[in-house]
């Protein structure tokens, strides 16, 4: 049955129509939604792509690298720094992502891995709080 209801949404936004959808399963969403909105306490307090979304939080990096992880605790928009030995793990604002790459493509990357945040973490991001009962993302 997904695979039947996610062809009928393909086949409406083929025909240029707007199809909206409100769920709390975010995979889903991610996965057939162009925009989405997200709504607490009755009002939306973000809307866009998910590009657009994901541009206003962090990206998990990772790194394995070929000399010692240089130091990053002046780069500001690096937080959450882990190191273990050659590997970093930490999350990035968007426009600190040019002078993280730099200082590791100085030492040597061997391997990277960069994650943009998902849809879930945009989604909790707005309810660190206590929230209502009954509040959830709609989306379209």
């Amino acid at each position: 049955m997904e695979a039947v209801f996610n062809q009928c949404i393909e086949e409406e936004r083929q025909r240029d129509r707007t199809v909206v959808l409100s769920s709390h399963i975010l995979s889903e969403v991610e996965t057939l939604c162009d925009r989405v909105s997200i709504i607490r306490a009755g009002r939306t307090v973000e809307t866009g792509t998910l590009a657009e979304l994901r541009h206003l939080t962090r990206t998990s990096v990772t790194a394995e690298l070929a000399g010692p992880v240089p130091a990053l605790g002046d780069v500001v928009g690096v937080h959450d720094i882990h190191v273990d030995g050659t590997r970093l793990r930490c999350h990035v604002d968007t426009a600190a992502l040019d002078e993280l790459l730099v200082r590791l493509t100085a030492v040597g990357v061997r391997g990277l891995t960069s994650q943009p945040p998902t849809l879930e973490e945009l989604f909790l991001r707005h309810y660190q709080t206590s929230s209502p009962a009954g509040e959830k993302a709609a989306v379209r």
